[in-house]
């Protein structure tokens, strides 16, 4: 069977991480893996309201196909709360996706052929490497700062690229919150990347899945709302906001960029469920959006300070153990001394009933081996402060057989 599969799909590893976070998902394992949303924050019942008029006195309307670029209704709805966050973009700037992820699949499909160079974060969303991977474009990482991405490095990475005879298609960026790490870009940086990208005659891929879950200072501006030349594609997603099984995200893009989206959407799926939109539509329509975001980000504020204060309890007071402490978002990155591979140990941790993600897995340069992401959103304060005691536990058994080993100091 295998001669019959494409050259992607050949190429296509399935992740160890993911196959071995399986396990961390036994009921008696605290989770800080996957970035799930806490289901409490989810407003069930008011969708269950909405649902239920929606099929009963407008089934010849929700239950029908869409529109590929989407419903209408839900797209003034977008419209107009990306205006109250200061983003201007009229309807036909928006693409309803099923989900973010399927937004990045509609990038790769659009914009990149194989061996096309993508400029990311070191580290970046593992689900974006994925897709990256899948569509067999060159990754090249570039690190971050506290600030957000390096862009010293970033353009003389560029320039050896071009020097390479690379074909060179776009930036990805998360500036709000990043996934894995945390860490926000600045508007200082955000304009010189906008310049940087001008300059180069690249597109910028900007994902903004937590932008909205802000828990302290103020907000920056996206990258979109910079950009007058439409080189900017920004993704929006309601996964983190609004409930993760609705799989609901926008595309923002203008001009060629757009027509180019729309036309490989209707070769994937012809339309996003019209039902899900409107389900969204509604509640944004009807209940007061801004109050609910500040809801759960409040929520997610006491999560990330009960971990920010388990670690900073149980965690060794070792040279080159550090972590983030983020504005706003959903993780906390953590770096351990050099020498301590976090993808190993984290058979030790399931051991002991806790579990995370490994960093490398983040790293298109096969670095981040002493790093590792914290989810803190979905496990309780109480959980929380238990499977970091645990993790602490098991990080310092790592050191002292490393230093057994000579390896770590």
């Amino acid at each position: 069977m295998r001669k019959h599969f494409s050259s992607r799909v050949l190429g296509a590893k399935r992740s160890a991480i993911r196959e071995l976070l399986k396990l961390a998902e036994r009921p008696e394992i605290i989770s800080f893996s996957g970035g799930f949303p806490d289901p409490e924050t989810f407003p069930h019942e008011e969708f269950a309201e909405i649902a239920a008029e929606e099929i009963r006195d407008n089934y010849r309307d929700v239950l029908q196909y869409s529109t590929t670029e989407g419903s209408k209704t839900f797209r003034r709805g977008v419209s107009g709360w990306l205006k109250e966050q200061g983003i201007e973009a009229s309807i036909d700037e928006i693409l309803v996706t099923t989900a973010s992820q399927q937004g990045l699949d509609l990038i790769c499909k659009a914009f990149v052929d194989p061996a096309d160079v993508i400029f990311c974060g070191l580290p970046t969303y593992l689900g974006a490497i994925q897709a990256f991977t899948l569509f067999q474009a060159t990754k090249i990482g570039i690190p971050l700062e506290d600030d957000g991405m390096n862009l010293d490095v970033l353009e003389e990475e560029i320039g050896a690229a071009r020097r390479g005879g690379k074909v060179l298609k776009g930036i990805y960026v998360i500036p709000d919150f990043q996934n894995p790490s945390g860490i926000t870009m600045s508007l200082k940086k955000r304009e010189r990347l906008l310049e940087i990208a001008r300059r180069e005659d690249l597109l910028i891929f900007e994902d903004n899945p937590y932008g909205h879950l802000r828990f302290s200072g103020e907000p920056i501006r996206s990258i979109y709302s910079l950009d007058d030349e439409g080189r900017v594609i920004m993704l929006v997603t309601f996964s983190k906001t609004l409930a993760a099984g609705l799989r609901l995200a926008v595309m923002l893009a203008r001009g060629d960029a757009m027509d180019a989206l729309v036309r490989v959407k209707q070769a994937t799926d012809l339309c996003t469920s019209k039902l899900i939109q409107r389900l969204a539509a509604r509640y944004i329509e009807r209940y007061r959006f801004d109050l609910h975001l500040a809801e759960i980000s409040r929520t997610y504020r006491r999560k990330k300070e009960a971990m920010i204060r388990a670690l900073e309890r149980y965690m060794p007071a070792e040279d080159g153990i550090r972590w983030t402490d983020p504005d706003g978002g959903l993780f906390v990155w953590m770096w351990l001394p050099e020498g301590i591979d976090t993808e190993e140990m984290l058979d030790r941790a399931i051991e002991e009933k806790v579990a995370y993600v490994p960093g490398a897995a983040t790293h298109v340069d096969g670095g981040g081996a002493n790093t590792l992401r914290l989810a803190f959103s979905l496990a309780s304060e109480e959980d929380i402060d238990e499977g970091i005691r645990r993790l602490a536990e098991v990080v310092k058994r790592e050191i002292a057989a490393k230093k057994r080993e000579g390896v770590a100091t």
